[in-house]
């Protein structure tokens, strides 16, 4: 009889003493919840206040939350939707400025010069464009070579992005790299065809529109892309994951793709 109460009272304590540790982690756990779940209201709030279609749910908020402090994860997003009004989104316009080279469709623009970085014998299909000045401030623009075509007897290099007009073709050219501030990365490990597929993928969402969300869509039949989140898909349809994961930035950003391990710069100076 003694040997059982000892064995239960040996139970009983080892009981009370991970019961006694699990409360504190639970608290947090829920006191971390209710703080992701109100930094998620606000940010809602704000997006609705500037009538921008965030698009997000709070399971989509939390999956990108990397576990660092909150407020700062919160204050990534003011960041990106504070910007979207004034980025390489509202420049695309026909109103003002040198823009030519967004939205031109299948044709390439007098404009356009090639003479200094030589870029329709550097570049290649699948390359990625990194645009430092402009798009949404702290993270700039992304872009991706569709390929080296010919117009009216002008070779030119020609690239699909999503920008306020929606998904659309632009280019490249010399001008345009000095305006932006430029840099090309490739792809690590990708084969010719997961390429092609990836410039496909992007052709087949040319025309839907433009939206700022953070859901990381993945899906062929999504309506709305916004830059960086449509080359992001294109690559993670075949396979190749080019984010960087867990610096608190919400959804996928410009700065993800060039930070990425899977992707280096190529050289076109």
């Amino acid at each position: 009889m003694r040997r059982i109460h000892k064995s239960f009272l040996a139970f009983a304590l080892t009981f009370s003493t991970v019961f006694a540790l699990s409360m504190p982690a639970e608290a947090e756990t829920l006191r971390e919840t209710r703080a992701l779940k109100q930094s998620y209201n606000a940010i809602v709030e704000y997006s609705e206040d500037k009538d921008i279609d965030l698009g997000m749910s709070f399971s989509d908020f939390v999956e990108s939350y990397d576990g660092g402090n909150i407020s700062d994860y919160e204050s990534e997003y003011y960041k990106l939707l504070s910007a979207q009004g004034a980025s390489v989104q509202s420049s695309s316009s026909s109103s003002g400025g040198n823009t030519y080279y967004y939205n031109t469709g299948t044709s390439c623009p007098s404009k356009a010069s090639y003479g200094r970085y030589k870029l329709t014998s550097k570049l290649q299909k699948g390359d990625i464009i990194f645009e430092s000045k402009g798009g949404f401030g702290i993270t700039g623009h992304i872009a991706i070579v569709e390929g080296i075509f010919n117009s009216n007897g002008k070779t030119y290099v020609r690239v699909i992005e999503a920008i306020s007009d929606g998904v659309c073709r632009g280019i490249l050219d010399d001008t345009r790299v000095g305006d932006k501030g430029v840099t090309v990365y490739r792809v690590s490990g990708a084969s010719t065809s997961q390429k092609d597929s990836a410039v496909n993928f992007c052709k087949n969402q040319l025309g839907k529109s433009y939206s700022l969300d953070f859901a990381k869509d993945t899906s062929s039949n999504e309506k709305n892309w916004y830059c960086s989140e449509l080359v992001w898909a294109a690559y993670k349809n075949q396979g190749i994951d080019i984010e960087v994961a867990g610096n608190g930035e919400p959804g996928v950003t410009p700065r993800d793709i060039r930070n990425s391990s899977l992707t280096y710069s190529v050289s076109i100076n």
